[in-house]
């Protein structure tokens, strides 16, 4: 799969410590341009908790030490290393990457958008998932010339298999235990859906701030011998061999890469409206989508791909050649490539134009 055209130098930075989308990203970014053919180092904090997961790539990277995006030692590190290293071009992932990048006067930097926090002033160029975060990246000023619609990735099965046939139907849900990601409005709809008297087992992974009012919820819920917390999962297809319906419940989010990962998977899939899943998923023909906040139609969505199995293995199978299609890393390796040259070659030509 790599380019007839001579590989570029690419540094691929993201200096956070914890896990989620963010750290995901980087490591989908970093394995997307080794399979085009790229020269790629990636740049984390050596506490990072993705560094098992760079190390295992055996792929080359740096460890940089910081206090925040604004520590000057760091960022003269960054330069020496880049002086080394000598990059084409620097992609961004979150605002302590690229405040160092900003300090360490590295040019051209490419802003991978996770959210709607993440700086993007002065940049070479945009990676925009969806259009929310395309007219964010162009609120913050960058030009719509400089924009370029990279969605997140996943590694796709080449062929869809059915799931299993369940006797007591297990819903799954995944990622930080913050606000935003709605796990009580899920907790709220497996109560509701228990009090029923349906019979359902559930399983949260993840951790976070969130964990202890979330656990209690649960209680208070009846959901005790229900519901299990089993923390961060590292084996993600477990995980999904191991539920019957996956529920996206975020009240807000922006792309979901936990929910390419359900699509790849082929699950039967419930999700709010949130900016990222409306985009994403078609209501209806390849998962359903329930208003934001509202408990009661998420339980009633739960319910009914419980009732029909049959219903949702076709809604699953139309996830599955959705992310084949759209959302395969080796089909978004192509746009990344293609995206990257562009930008490096503007870089250089407007540097020849200004003497």
């Amino acid at each position: 799969m790599a380019s007839h055209q001579p590989p570029l130098r690419i540094a691929n930075v993201m200096l956070g410590r914890g896990l989620g989308g963010l750290e995901q990203a980087l490591l989908d970014h970093n394995d997307a341009l080794m399979l085009t053919g790229h020269d790629v180092l990636a740049v984390i904090h050596p506490d990072a908790a993705i560094r098992p997961a760079v190390e295992a790539r055996d792929a080359p990277w740096h460890g940089i030490v910081h206090l925040g995006g604004w520590d000057m030692v760091a960022a003269l590190r960054l330069r020496r290393l880049f002086q080394r290293f000598r990059p084409d071009i620097c992609l961004a992932h979150g605002n302590r990457a690229m405040s160092l990048l900003r300090l360490a006067r590295a040019a051209p930097v490419i802003a991978v958008l996770p959210n709607y926090k993440m700086k993007c002033r002065d940049v070479a160029s945009a990676f925009y998932p969806t259009q929310s975060l395309r007219h964010y990246a162009e609120g913050q000023g960058v030009a719509p010339s400089s924009l370029h619609h990279i969605p997140s990735m996943v590694r796709v099965p080449p062929a869809w298999r059915p799931r299993r046939t369940w006797q007591t139907p297990t819903i799954g849900a995944m990622g930080r235990f913050v606000a935003k990601k709605g796990f009580d409005l899920l907790i709220d709809a497996l109560g509701r859906l228990h009090r029923q008297g349906l019979r359902f087992r559930a399983v949260l992974a993840g951790d976070g701030d969130e964990r202890a009012a979330l656990e209690q919820q649960a209680q208070a819920s009846g959901l005790c011998d229900v519901l299990t917390f089993p923390g961060w999962v590292t084996d993600r297809q477990a995980f999904f061999d191991g539920i019957d319906v996956f529920c996206l419940p975020s009240h807000h989010e922006p792309f979901g890469i936990v929910l390419l990962e359900a699509m790849a998977q082929g699950m039967p899939i419930v999700a709010t409206a949130s900016e990222g899943p409306a985009e994403i998923l078609h209501d209806g023909i390849d998962g359903d989508l329930v208003p934001k906040g509202d408990a009661v139609l998420l339980a009633r969505a739960l319910q009914r791909a419980i009732a029909d199995p049959a219903r949702g293995a076709r809604l699953g199978e139309a996830a599955w050649r959705c992310a084949l299609e759209t959302y395969d890393l080796p089909r978004v390796a192509q746009r990344i490539d293609r995206a990257v040259r562009d930008v490096v070659a503007a870089s250089r030509a407007l540097a020849e134009a200004s003497g």
